[in-house]
């Protein structure tokens, strides 16, 4: 129950509310065509391996474990803050409202970590449960870790775009 306010912040609570609509507000500004955004034709392989295997780690282990492995969100406020400055810098087709997506995040992020650290705090009682979140956070960040060397191996270098996903335009 504690978390339902997670799914208020990625579906809203109406139409063009929420996360998803943010994000698509963010590819619609990038101008990539919505149908193909949201039929996810374009996914790097590596990044859909990465989160359904994530989605089977929260799904198979213990809420302890699943909880713990949000713990991530302890650094995001103050990365996203940093890519957010960085790219209204950096590219002119990048707008504040392009970004709503991200400038909405760090205090949800803050939220949410806060909860998992108190639960993961109250709950990792036993040497086996806190090494167990311990684990459960280095896996997550394996699936961080995995995403961004898909995106660098697909588009920065050596610029090998899996057949089947996104393209960009030149």
């Amino acid at each position: 129950r504690e978390w339902r306010s997670r799914l208020v912040d990625h579906d809203g609570s109406k139409e063009g509310e929420g996360g998803i609509a943010r994000w698509l507000k963010l590819t619609d500004g990038l101008d990539l065509d919505r149908d193909y955004v949201t039929s996810l034709r374009g996914l790097l392989p590596a990044t859909r391996f990465a989160v359904d295997a994530y989605v089977h780690f929260v799904r198979d282990k213990t809420l302890l474990e699943a909880i713990a492995s949000s713990l991530t969100e302890l650094f995001s406020p103050v990365i996203i803050g940093e890519r957010m400055e960085g790219m209204l810098k950096s590219y002119d087709f990048v707008t504040a409202e392009t970004l709503a997506y991200f400038s909405q995040r760090p205090p949800q992020a803050e939220r949410d970590a806060r909860f998992a650290l108190d639960y993961v705090k109250r709950h990792a009682q036993t040497a086996e449960a806190q090494a167990n979140v311990l684990a459960a956070l280095e896996f997550k960040c394996d699936v961080l870790w995995a995403m961004l060397d898909a995106l660098y191996h697909a588009y920065v270098a050596p610029k090998q775009v899996p057949l089947g996903a996104f393209v960009p335009s030149a």
